[in-house]
């Protein structure tokens, strides 16, 4: 069998400090842009809670100081409809608002909460409580105020 050597390169690269350069900035640029992801879905998701309750009504009273979610299986968060009052109160959207309006409620908040994820676990973690696991699946509760508070940039 013969074999030759190559003649031309294939093709021209950046030399490795180069490269090594951008690897670097763009992973910190990606995990910078994970965390606020993080911080937007945790302020998405006061709102959506807020929103289900009030019926839209910002101006609305509610009480809702947590938030369950629960981890799926590919490591997204989502919600469940649980709610916790400020004085720790459990109840549920569906109880609150019956099966149409609180299953609804439930589905629009799961369009963000998946959002939250291990990607910006440093984001939310924090401001949750680990609760039980559930049918082997972890489960946490949000404290509502402290993601309404987290910055948006």
């Amino acid at each position: 069998m013969a074999t030759h050597a190559p003649q031309t390169r294939a093709y021209l690269l950046p030399d490795g400090h180069t490269v090594s350069t951008a690897v670097d900035q763009v992973l910190d640029e990606l995990d910078a842009a994970q965390q606020r992801v993080g911080r937007v879905m945790a302020v998405v998701t006061a709102a959506a809670v807020r929103d289900v309750l009030t019926g839209g009504d910002h101006d609305a009273p509610f009480d809702a100081a947590w938030a369950e979610l629960t981890e799926a299986q590919d490591g997204t968060l989502v919600a469940s409809g649980v709610y916790w009052t400020a004085v720790g109160e459990r109840r549920t959207f569906v109880g609150d608002l019956g099966q149409v309006d609180g299953g609804n409620g439930v589905f629009d908040m799961n369009e963000w909460a998946p959002y939250l994820d291990d990607t910006n676990r440093a984001v939310w973690e924090p401001i949750s409580e680990r609760l039980a696991d559930r049918d082997g699946r972890r489960v946490f509760r949000i404290d509502l105020a402290k993601a309404a508070g987290l910055p948006l940039d």
